[in-house]
């Protein structure tokens, strides 16, 4: 099978850093012939480069871009004619060329479904997101429901200086773009209320400087680390004792499927995506969006009893290793990608 996958996009949030992620898991697999076109972009060429993954780049110059981007794109489809072409996120799957192979998008939010007409099939990765789309009239027949893998591959790392922890604090990690969905003012101002706990942020985005003034503001300055955008996301699980995931609006959450992956108590926000994979007191622990409170008596709970935190820690690995393990999930995508390729086949001989 050659599989194709397209991602058009200078971000490194959620979508992008999962696509490398699949790309990597495609890699190792030798029944996959797999090309990705990607916009030129050195820090993700270095980490694909690194997981020995085959990428072509567009350019991205100010003068190459407008004359050349279109051009290479067609280009690299014809030449590397795949059965199957994944595009990622809205403008990969607006700006698909052309082609014979099966095109299929995959969405991981609730996004505008004309940019996809282009696709003969889409993916998506919750339940509500399949009722997201069928409610915008694409045919139900022509979506599937895959989710997410947790596993952090190490093919994928870029190591980075760990920060110094005081002797005797407990560590809460949260990860995700410095965003009002993604809420990290709540965990800052339950924090006050979580003593002996220092609290590490990873993640960029354009509210750090009033999380800065937000953390001096209740006085835990001291005990808040914004440690920007990183690409050593399990070095940070091991050092974490407990993963709080606040956020106020997920479709899905990765951070909750990596938390299980590692082994990591989770304490989440009980937005869309949280809510459908936790279930509260059994595999994590959720509290009401915006709840400062809920938030610091869940974390809490989790610091005073270990043995409570340990039989989450048990379940959540049962349900990674049950349904989202790389193993898993990408068997269903191969799966799907057969099915689909030798539909088209049947169709063209018909």
């Amino acid at each position: 099978m050659k599989l194709m996958q397209i991602l058009l996009s200078q971000s490194e949030a959620g979508a992008e850093t999962y696509f490398e992620k699949v790309a990597a898991a495609f890699a190792k697999d030798d029944v996959i012939e797999q090309r990705l076109i990607i916009e030129a972009q050195p820090s993700r060429e270095v980490r694909l480069h690194q997981a020995e993954v085959d990428f072509r780049t567009l350019p991205m110059g100010r003068i190459t871009k407008p004359l050349f981007y279109n051009q290479r794109l067609k280009r690299e489809v014809d030449e590397f004619d795949p059965d199957l072409i994944l595009t990622w996120v809205n403008r990969a799957s607006r700006k698909c060329p052309s082609t014979s192979a099966v095109v299929v998008g995959r969405l991981g939010g609730y996004y505008d479904i004309t940019n996809y007409r282009k696709c003969d099939h889409l993916i998506v990765n919750t339940p509500d997101l399949v009722r997201h789309v069928t409610r915008h009239d694409w045919p139900q027949h022509d979506v599937s429901m895959i989710s997410n893998f947790g596993e952090l591959l190490e093919s994928l790392d870029v190591p980075e200086s760990l920060p110094s922890i005081p002797d005797g604090h407990r560590v809460l990690l949260s990860l995700g773009r410095l965003h009002e969905k993604k809420a990290q003012d709540v965990l800052i101002r339950a924090l006050p209320d979580i003593p002996q706990a220092t609290l590490l942020i990873a993640g960029d985005g354009e509210l750090k400087s009033s999380l800065v003034d937000l953390a001096a503001s209740l006085g835990v300055a001291d005990r808040v680390h914004l440690l920007g955008l990183r690409k050593d996301v399990r070095a940070l699980f091991a050092l974490a004792d407990i993963c709080v995931f606040p956020s106020r609006f997920e479709p899905l959450g990765n951070v909750v499927l990596e938390a299980w992956a590692t082994g990591t108590p989770i304490v989440a926000a009980a937005s869309q995506g949280p809510s459908w994979l936790i279930e509260d007191g059994c595999n994590g622990l959720l509290f009401d969006v915006d709840n400062v409170i809920q938030c610091a008596a869940q974390v809490n709970r989790l610091l005073a009893d270990g043995q409570f935190a340990e039989r989450l820690v048990e379940q959540g690995r049962r349900t990674f290793s049950q349904e989202f393990s790389m193993e898993v999930i990408i068997g269903r995508y191969k799966a799907l990608f057969k099915d689909l390729i030798a539909k088209q086949a049947c169709g063209r001989t018909v």
